[in-house]
């Protein structure tokens, strides 16, 4: 699921968007000539939410960063993106 999330920039602690939702599929095939019929639209829904500052410390010697290590160059760079 997490792979499917984008990201979103946001310049404020709370952001909104607006969501909107389609119509239920129908059957609206019309004859040539016939009347139009007007069809209610609901209006979109605004929705709010609050940005949140996550931290992760971790320390790694000089030593195991020195180290030559199978699939990454440093130590450092695996505990960064883990």
């Amino acid at each position: 699921m997490f792979s499917m999330i984008r990201s979103e920039k946001v310049s404020a602690r709370t952001y909104s968007w607006l969501e909107d939702s389609l119509a239920n599929a129908a059957n609206n095939a019309a004859i040539e000539g016939a009347d139009a019929s007007m069809a209610t639209l609901s209006p979109a829904t605004e929705r709010t939410n609050n940005t949140q500052i996550l931290t992760k410390a971790f320390q790694v010697s000089n030593t195991a960063d020195a180290v030559a290590t199978y699939g990454r160059a440093k130590e450092t760079a695996l505990k960064m993106v883990a």
